[in-house]
């Protein structure tokens, strides 16, 4: 299984490229990739010109899998009305074909009105639980825009995801595969407690921090291994570069003893409830 993951493309900002975001399109198309997630940021201001000019880009894309995540950018300005209208609703599941099964891919909607920090929220954490705890179909992937985890090369840490602790625990206990994000514009990837997790840089903006270029990752599933490369848009062979490889089932010895109920406590959904 073949996913291109691209983030922060910021329609509408002065420093937003055309040129990077039809180059990765293009090459996204040769690739042809089982999966494209948006991770977020698809806007400026969240201005409905902003999202039909970045439908009519994104729409280029041939993937017959293409999920968008809503960044805290697209939620300015009531954008999430626009958002739903051009890339449909802001969260939900999406099956890829994963050699005899297939990945489960939710997406969730961590923004917030008018801020810059993120929060899932405890009404979704029983949704969250439902969707990924019995599956063994496949891969678990989560895409989200606002990051769980500090990304460094980044600065100061002042827009998290608030509630960050409680998610990776429920990401840990249901056994997450991985999740995709973006937000900080640097790509860099943590592997915690058997959970992987892949930021994205800007596709197409020059809004970089530090030394990263613009950029999206190319995810190369296979069954025993997976392997993450950065591309910088345009740039061909010499813009590729490695941003980390790894087993497929995380090797670890690690053991957990207090129960996760002492610290993050949900009820489940009614329908998943024992009937008596």
């Amino acid at each position: 299984m073949r996913i291109v993951q691209m983030s922060d493309v910021h329609v509408g900002s002065g420093l937003f490229r055309r040129d990077l975001l039809e180059a990765t399109i293009e090459e996204t198309n040769a690739m042809k990739p089982d999966l494209v997630a948006v991770a977020g940021d698809l806007t400026m201001e969240g201005y409905r010109w902003e999202f039909e000019e970045a439908k009519g880009y994104l729409d280029q894309i041939e993937c017959p899998k293409v999920v968008y995540a809503m960044g805290n950018h697209d939620a300015k300005s009531v954008g999430y009305r626009h958002f739903e209208e051009f890339f449909g609703m802001r969260e939900g599941t999406v099956m890829v074909p994963f050699g005899d099964g297939e990945a489960k891919v939710v997406v969730l909607d961590s923004t917030k009105p008018d801020l810059d920090e993120g929060e899932v929220g405890r009404e979704h954490y029983a949704w969250l639980d439902s969707e990924f705890r019995d599956w063994d179909r496949g891969p678990k992937i989560l895409i989200i825009h606002h990051h769980i985890l500090a990304v460094p090369g980044t600065g100061r840490d002042v827009n998290n995801l608030r509630d960050a602790g409680d998610v990776m625990a429920i990401l840990r206990e249901v056994k997450v595969d991985m999740v995709l994000s973006g937000h900080r514009h640097v790509p860099y990837v943590w592997s915690i407690s058997g959970v992987r997790i892949v930021h994205s840089g800007t596709v197409s903006s020059m809004r970089v921090r530090g030394t990263m270029p613009p950029s999206y990752n190319v995810i190369e599933f296979a069954p025993e291994n997976i392997r993450i490369t950065l591309h910088q848009p345009g740039k061909g062979e010499a813009g590729k570069e490695p941003l980390a490889s790894f087993s497929r089932k995380p090797v670890t010895t690690s053991e957990f003893y207090p129960d996760f109920g002492r610290y993050v406590l949900y009820d489940k959904l009614p329908f998943l409830k024992v009937q008596r």
